[in-house]
Protein backbone atom coordinates (compact mmCIF):
# COMPACT_ATOMS: atom_id res chain seq x y z
CA UNK A 1 0.00 0.00 0.00
CA UNK A 2 1.18 3.50 -0.84
CA UNK A 3 1.86 5.78 2.11
CA UNK A 4 -0.45 8.75 2.40
CA UNK A 5 0.83 12.19 1.49
CA UNK A 6 0.02 14.82 4.18
CA UNK A 7 -0.36 17.50 1.49
CA UNK A 8 -3.01 15.42 -0.25
CA UNK A 9 -4.66 14.41 2.99
CA UNK A 10 -5.29 18.11 3.65
CA UNK A 11 -7.31 18.32 0.42
CA UNK A 12 -9.76 15.79 1.81
CA UNK A 13 -10.27 17.68 5.06
CA UNK A 14 -13.93 17.38 6.11
CA UNK A 15 -14.18 21.20 5.97
CA UNK A 16 -13.80 20.89 2.18
CA UNK A 17 -16.85 18.67 1.76
CA UNK A 18 -19.70 20.31 -0.13
CA UNK A 19 -22.32 19.21 -2.63
CA UNK A 20 -20.79 16.68 -5.03
CA UNK A 21 -17.47 17.33 -3.21
CA UNK A 22 -16.71 19.97 -5.84
CA UNK A 23 -14.31 21.89 -3.59
CA UNK A 24 -12.18 18.78 -3.15
CA UNK A 25 -12.19 18.20 -6.91
CA UNK A 26 -11.19 21.82 -7.52
CA UNK A 27 -8.30 21.47 -5.07
CA UNK A 28 -7.13 18.33 -6.87
CA UNK A 29 -7.33 20.04 -10.25
CA UNK A 30 -5.66 23.25 -9.09
CA UNK A 31 -2.40 21.89 -7.73
CA UNK A 32 -1.81 18.13 -7.69
CA UNK A 33 -3.07 17.47 -11.21
CA UNK A 34 -0.87 20.22 -12.63
CA UNK A 35 2.15 19.01 -10.63
CA UNK A 36 1.55 15.44 -11.76
CA UNK A 37 1.27 16.49 -15.41
CA UNK A 38 4.57 18.38 -15.14
CA UNK A 39 6.37 15.43 -13.56
CA UNK A 40 4.84 13.07 -16.11
CA UNK A 41 6.09 15.28 -18.95
CA UNK A 42 9.62 14.91 -17.54
CA UNK A 43 9.33 11.13 -17.83
CA UNK A 44 9.42 10.60 -14.07
CA UNK A 45 6.84 7.84 -14.25
CA UNK A 46 7.31 6.14 -10.89
CA UNK A 47 7.05 9.47 -9.08
CA UNK A 48 3.96 10.36 -11.12
CA UNK A 49 2.27 7.05 -10.38
CA UNK A 50 3.14 7.33 -6.69
CA UNK A 51 1.59 10.80 -6.41
CA UNK A 52 -1.55 9.66 -8.24
CA UNK A 53 -1.84 6.62 -5.95
CA UNK A 54 -1.43 8.81 -2.88
CA UNK A 55 -4.34 10.95 -4.03
CA UNK A 56 -6.39 7.88 -4.86
CA UNK A 57 -5.73 6.27 -1.48
CA UNK A 58 -6.74 9.48 0.30
CA UNK A 59 -9.96 9.61 -1.70
CA UNK A 60 -10.78 5.98 -0.93
CA UNK A 61 -10.11 6.43 2.79
CA UNK A 62 -12.04 9.66 3.14
CA UNK A 63 -14.94 8.53 0.97
CA UNK A 64 -15.81 6.00 3.68
CA UNK A 65 -14.43 7.62 6.84
CA UNK A 66 -15.97 11.05 6.18
CA UNK A 67 -19.08 9.63 4.51
CA UNK A 68 -18.63 11.40 1.20
CA UNK A 69 -21.43 9.23 -0.15
CA UNK A 70 -23.86 11.49 1.74
CA UNK A 71 -22.87 14.55 -0.30
CA UNK A 72 -23.71 13.65 -3.88
CA UNK A 73 -26.46 12.05 -5.91
CA UNK A 74 -25.07 11.16 -9.31
CA UNK A 75 -21.65 12.79 -9.64
CA UNK A 76 -18.75 12.43 -7.23
CA UNK A 77 -16.42 15.11 -8.56
CA UNK A 78 -13.11 13.93 -6.99
CA UNK A 79 -13.48 10.64 -8.82
CA UNK A 80 -13.54 12.49 -12.15
CA UNK A 81 -10.43 14.47 -11.20
CA UNK A 82 -8.56 11.29 -10.35
CA UNK A 83 -9.80 9.58 -13.49
CA UNK A 84 -8.37 12.43 -15.58
CA UNK A 85 -4.99 12.02 -13.87
CA UNK A 86 -5.14 8.28 -14.52
CA UNK A 87 -5.96 8.92 -18.19
CA UNK A 88 -3.03 11.36 -18.43
CA UNK A 89 -0.74 8.61 -17.12
CA UNK A 90 -2.16 5.95 -19.41
CA UNK A 91 -1.50 8.15 -22.48
CA UNK A 92 2.21 7.69 -21.80
CA UNK A 93 4.36 4.65 -22.34
CA UNK A 94 5.22 4.27 -18.67
CA UNK A 95 7.97 1.87 -17.65
CA UNK A 96 7.28 -1.66 -16.43
CA UNK A 97 8.06 -0.89 -12.77
CA UNK A 98 5.59 2.01 -12.72
CA UNK A 99 2.91 -0.05 -14.47
CA UNK A 100 3.30 -2.85 -11.92
CA UNK A 101 3.07 -0.36 -9.05
CA UNK A 102 -0.10 1.07 -10.56
CA UNK A 103 -1.69 -2.33 -11.15
CA UNK A 104 -0.82 -3.69 -7.71
CA UNK A 105 -2.18 -0.68 -5.88
CA UNK A 106 -5.33 -0.73 -7.99
CA UNK A 107 -5.80 -4.37 -6.92
CA UNK A 108 -5.69 -3.25 -3.28
CA UNK A 109 -8.17 -0.46 -3.99
CA UNK A 110 -10.56 -2.98 -5.56
CA UNK A 111 -10.60 -4.81 -2.21
CA UNK A 112 -11.40 -1.66 -0.25
CA UNK A 113 -14.73 -0.89 1.38
CA UNK A 114 -15.01 2.15 -0.88
CA UNK A 115 -14.95 0.00 -4.00
CA UNK A 116 -16.71 -3.11 -2.70
CA UNK A 117 -19.58 -1.28 -0.98
CA UNK A 118 -19.91 1.89 -3.08
CA UNK A 119 -18.27 1.11 -6.43
CA UNK A 120 -15.71 3.93 -6.24
CA UNK A 121 -13.46 4.55 -8.02
CA UNK A 122 -15.55 3.19 -10.85
CA UNK A 123 -12.94 3.75 -13.57
CA UNK A 124 -10.54 1.03 -12.40
CA UNK A 125 -11.21 -2.65 -12.85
Amino acid sequence: MIQLNPQYEAIFNPRNIDEDCDKIADLINDVPRMQIKEILALGMYKQTVTLYLQLLQSMVNHFVDDEHFCYFDEMYSPEYSLQWIYEDIMKCDIDRESRILLEEDHKEILLSECYEDYGYPSYIR
